[in-house]
């Protein structure tokens, strides 16, 4: 068994996208950049609470926030998950791969991943229903879930689960406290970030435009850096026939 190590993982990550930058920054521009800015100039307009709102009010507006947002977070989820397994596809794929297969490749599997979104989102529910606990452990075991798709071109949801399962057998908290960190700089570095751009302007000004692009590029930079990590955990645990290190 290969016991995880959390700063190669890291540091085979940024390697990753540094390498490959030019091809996976334009996969990344369209899946992961675009998708935000259409939601930012295009998307409904977020409804403001009157003044001295009660509670119930205040309740009442986010749930109808929520429902006008959901189609456009939808979107952006399936656009995010596209661009990623196109991008695992040209890091991943043994025999080397285009930008238009690997885009083929993505689309193609999209029954695959609507089945492995299913699964897992029931999977989760029940481990979040035990305590949160069971879930953030359930984060490591299945973080190998879409490179194997990539690498092995797998079409079996179930296959892709149970692979990711072995692979990580005995690092499923080394690698879900890695994930989670990750997760953490990126929520405290968007926060930071947002919270600048809000004071560029309303919606509809140059202010607003130049705000959510930035807003939108360092979504998109830190989707590529998440790709890469989950490549990077997938690339350390992977072991060829041979005996040798995935390379």
């Amino acid at each position: 068994m290969v016991k995880f190590d959390m700063g190669a993982a890291w540091d085979d990550a940024t390697t990753l996208v540094k390498a490959h930058l030019p091809l996976t920054g334009i996969l990344a521009g369209i899946f992961l950049f675009l998708p935000g800015m259409a939601l930012a100039l295009l998307g409904p307009t977020p409804l403001a609470p009157p003044a001295n709102a009660t509670p119930d009010q205040l309740a009442t507006l986010m749930m109808a926030d929520l429902r006008q947002q959901v189609p456009w977070l939808l979107g952006i989820a399936i656009a995010s998950t596209l661009g990623s397994v196109a991008i695992l596809r040209l890091w991943l794929a043994r025999s080397g791969t285009s930008v238009g297969e690997a885009l083929t490749f993505a689309f193609v599997m999209i029954p695959t991943l609507v089945a492995i979104f299913v699964i897992q989102s029931f999977l989760f529910g029940i481990a979040f229903l035990l305590l949160i606990v069971p879930a953030i452990y359930l984060i490591g075991r299945f973080s190998a879930v879409y490179p194997l798709l990539a690498d092995r071109d797998l079409k079996n949801p179930v296959a892709a689960l149970q692979g990711s399962w072995r692979m990580t057998e005995g690092n499923g908290w080394r690698i879900a406290l890695f994930v989670i960190l990750f997760m953490v700089v990126l929520f405290v570095v968007s926060a930071i970030v947002g919270g600048v751009t809000s004071l560029f302007g309303v919606q509809g000004s140059v202010g607003h435009v130049l705000a959510s692009a930035i807003n939108s590029a360092v979504s998109a930079g830190f989707g590529l850096l998440n790709t890469a990590v989950i490549a990077s955990i997938y690339r350390q645990l992977t072991v060829r026939a041979d005996g040798g290190i995935f390379a």
